[in-house]
């Protein structure tokens, strides 16, 4: 078999591949490769570098914060939130870590707003606890 098709999904958008000789990745269990006609496998990804080699035997780098694996019938789907795709795995790592850094901070924010609209709606019930109790 010559190649199989790949097809990679994330929150941008969809981006498609014709004839990838090998796919290289990494599970819980370890890092692991695919060639074509492999069997059918659904893999979870975890956070890092995955590769892949294209028709002319380049080799193609994903930096994913995890994702879900799917190959079947020589063709693969690998859906993430986000991927960072290139030839350069320590320029597209650092892309990878600096979104993650971003998102946390976004995360800490949020979790912090949510903190303080707590904290003001349980100061409200006190207010208005002391206020029905006052007027009994």
């Amino acid at each position: 078999m010559s190649g199989f098709s790949l097809t990679l999904f994330d929150s941008r958008g969809v981006e498609y591949f014709e004839q990838v000789g090998q796919f290289v990745g990494a599970d819980a269990d370890g890092s692991f490769g695919i060639l074509p006609g492999h069997v059918g496998m659904v893999a979870l990804l975890r956070y890092g570098l995955a590769r892949f080699r294209d028709q002319a035997g380049a080799w193609h780098y994903l930096a994913l914060p995890g994702g879900v694996l799917r190959f079947s019938e020589n063709r693969m789907t690998l859906t993430a939130v986000r991927y960072f795709l290139g030839d350069d795995p320590d320029a597209i790592c650092e892309l990878l870590a600096a979104e993650m850094a971003r998102i946390d901070s976004e995360v800490h924010r949020a979790r912090a707003t949510l903190t303080e609209i707590e904290r003001s709606l349980l100061r409200r019930l006190a207010e208005l606890s002391n206020r029905v109790a006052g007027g009994r």
